[in-house]
């Protein structure tokens, strides 16, 4: 069950916060038979992240020309926890998040979390969506507590979200250096002026994402879980297991 296919035809199942990074790496390319993309606000809600992703998987199974279900996930909160593909073998990155993704290995992002534990990573998705710590995403939350909540109550919730993030220290910014990357770069670097922290730019590399888009999918730096097996965390650096579907249970 370990032999995959040379030139395996592959169900895509990504998160938006990559859009772009896909499309640079997959442009042409005729062995991505399907391509399904989950808004990056679900990483929110890993529960109900994890039935999304179930749910695709079952459907790209029953599309006979998939050989291979390819998952552009991290952990995610756990999300990817218990998915358990029935026909097609699923493979993803060994990462706890996208930015392992964007540095080009989680060895990489070991390293730089270990060297400065204050990073908080920006990247072009993550800023499209203005999903990182800064002057709009404070403005949008506001406009969003206080049409739920009121005024005032609106601000404390602001202050715990401060708070929250008061631990880290410099804003990290990884791209791929795309078009139009310079211009998430300086977006990262006007939040960094705006929290008061530190800017760094990381640049990243491409070889993780589009070795997972294409293969092959070496051990150290993906899994392959089999029909008959399902995903499960793994407390060391590996990151992730495929350890036996548990007879009774339906994870997908």
């Amino acid at each position: 069950m370990n032999d995959l296919p040379t030139s395996p035809r592959i169900a895509l199942i990504a998160c938006r916060v990559l859009d772009a990074e896909i499309a640079a790496l997959t442009s042409p390319t005729t062995r991505i038979v399907r391509r399904t993309t989950f808004d990056i606000g679900l990483h929110d809600q890993p529960a109900v992240l994890h039935a999304r992703l179930a749910a695709e998987i079952e459907t790209a199974e029953a599309q006979p020309d998939v050989e291979v279900v390819v998952l552009v996930y991290g952990l995610c909160g756990m999300a990817i926890v218990g998915l358990a593909p029935r026909r097609c073998r699923l493979v993803m990155p060994r990462a706890h998040d996208c930015i392992t993704l964007f540095l080009g290995s989680k060895e990489r992002y070991a390293a730089r979390i270990e060297n400065d534990p204050g990073l908080y990573w920006y990247s072009p998705g993550w800023n499209r969506n203005k999903r990182v710590p800064g002057p709009d995403r404070e403005a949008d939350l506001r406009v969003a507590y206080t049409a739920k909540f009121g005024a005032e109550d609106a601000e404390a919730l602001i202050e715990i979200e401060r708070e929250a993030f008061a631990k880290h220290s410099c804003a990290a910014y990884t791209d791929h250096g795309l078009p139009g990357d310079q211009v998430h770069r300086c977006y990262a670097q006007d939040c960094s002026r705006s929290l008061g922290w530190r800017f760094a730019h990381h640049p990243g590399d491409p070889t993780l994402l589009r070795q997972l888009l294409h293969g092959p999918w070496p051990g150290e730096s993906f899994l392959v879980v089999n029909p008959g097996e399902q995903v499960a965390f793994a407390p060391d650096a590996t990151v992730i297991k495929a350890v036996p579907t548990v007879v009774g249970t339906n994870s997908t």
